[in-house]
């Protein structure tokens, strides 16, 4: 197991730990707590986890419930809807900058949802944010909340990297003026976050 920084947990804003094993890690993050102005979590995140080679379930993936969540999503989703939602080709996994207010955003607008579904989608968020610190919940809520809330963002599906040809899709992106969350579940699942309150954040992908 590494730790770093090995301190007291609440003497700096971050933390974190790794703990591999022969058959997977497990990484902890303890984040930004609200102690950077503008940007959630200090700034671009990655999480994830690998069990190996995973089946079309990823069972035993501890953040395959969050996948679970948009795909139930997805199945509220209609004939038509279902199709804009869904695209072909995956981005990158860094491909989380910000597109702007202007940008074209990939997938079905989050205002041609009907009432129940956003309902749903906002579940998805809470599923999102869920594993993270109450200040770091907030912050996020409160950076999509200037930039307009979910009515401004868009939610992909995509038909690329379908584990088992299942229908079940195990990448998906919900991506608005200043917010990305970027699920990737293929080949095992890394979720890469970019959320701020305003698009002029700079962001310098790496990979």
């Amino acid at each position: 197991m590494t730790r770093i920084p090995h301190s007291d947990r609440h003497s700096l804003p971050y933390e974190s730990t790794n703990s591999p094993t022969t058959l997977h890690r497990h990484m902890t993050l303890r984040a930004d707590g609200n102690t950077t102005d503008h940007v959630a979590f200090g700034g671009p995140i990655f999480y994830g986890h690998t069990i190996g080679v995973e089946p079309p379930d990823h069972r035993g993936n501890i953040f395959w419930h969050q996948g679970l969540a948009a795909n139930k999503a997805f199945q509220m989703l209609e004939g038509k809807q279902r199709k804009q939602a869904l695209v072909a080709k995956l981005p990158r996994e860094s491909e989380v900058g910000f597109r702007g207010k202007d940008g074209q955003y990939p997938g079905i607008p989050v205002t041609e949802l009907a009432a129940d579904q956003k309902e749903e989608l906002q579940k998805v968020l809470e599923t999102l944010v869920a594993p993270f610190r109450t200040e770091d919940q907030d912050e996020v809520r409160q950076c999509l909340k200037r930039q307009g809330g979910l009515d401004k963002c868009s939610l992909a599906f995509y038909t690329d990297g379908d584990i088992g040809d299942d229908g079940v899709w195990d990448n998906w992106r919900l991506e608005g003026p200043s917010f990305v969350w970027y699920f990737r579940g293929t080949p095992h699942i890394h979720v890469w976050v970019n959320v701020a309150d305003n698009v002029s954040v700079p962001y310098r992908p790496t990979g």
